[in-house]
């Protein structure tokens, strides 16, 4: 029997490698589409004068596998995922399988959810913020000319879309502390403040360092926090 479900968890592994190189050959086909995606959410700013520099020869095919890398990989772990609810499912019961499926279509939506608001918020902004400062230095006399380099933009592309996934897996987080403890009210008074001061610091460090844009980031999140709170609470007085 042990040796059935070795030999189970090797064929998936197998096939998630198989399935990983499809989507990684997949995505270097349509790279060019890629990059276009990737650069849309700042292709409003300088729009006539937008373009990329390369400073090495095999610049531009090394950020082309970066990207195929990047997608393939962020598609394979919840394809990996996937399978590992599918593997173990056959030996839970009916309450333990509706609740690690909630997690699991809980977890790809704030994937999703972490996606547009990247590419429409959080990345357009810390772009418009940082082209700021050269428009502040012209006008100070002291000429600063931004020219894009092609894979430092990725790179600070990557960096910002991890940020923004990560805040918004914390629901996920937030979500299971409160499932084991939706019975004692008390205990998510307790941590509110500690939840608080840890919202404005992912939005420190995920936002621009502007005020404004902090103030809204952690409050939002808060919002969202507090809904949680409500939806448990009612949901522990209805049963």
């Amino acid at each position: 029997m042990v040796l059935q479900y070795l030999k189970e968890i090797q064929y998936r592994l197998f096939f998630s490698f198989i399935a990983w190189c499809f989507m990684l050959v997949i995505c270097y086909y349509f790279k060019e589409t890629l990059l276009y995606l990737f650069i849309r959410p700042s292709s409003s700013f300088n729009k006539n004068l937008f373009y990329f520099v390369t400073t090495n020869i095999t610049e531009i095919f090394t950020t082309y596998i970066q990207i195929s890398y990047f997608i393939s990989n962020q598609i394979i772990i919840l394809f990996i995922f996937y399978q590992s609810f599918i593997f173990v499912s056959e030996g839970l019961y009916e309450f333990e399988y509706v609740y690690m499926k909630t997690i699991l279509l809980t977890i790809t939506f704030c994937w999703v959810f972490s996606l547009i608001i990247l590419n429409y918020i959080i990345f357009p902004t810390s772009w418009e913020f940082f082209l700021g400062f050269q428009e502040q230095s012209f006008i100070k006399n002291c000429t600063f000319h931004f020219e894009t380099k092609l894979s430092e933009y990725v790179t600070f592309y990557e960096s910002i879309y991890y940020l923004s996934n990560f805040i918004c897996q914390t629901l996920v987080l937030i979500f299971l502390i409160f499932y084991f403890i939706k019975t004692n009210i008390k205990s998510i008074k307790r941590i509110r403040k500690f939840f608080y001061f840890l919202c404005f610091l992912f939005a420190t460090i995920l936002t621009p360092p502007e005020i404004v844009f902090q103030l809204i980031t952690g409050i939002s999140i808060i919002i969202i926090y507090e809904l949680i709170v409500i939806l448990l609470v009612l949901k522990t007085k209805l049963i």
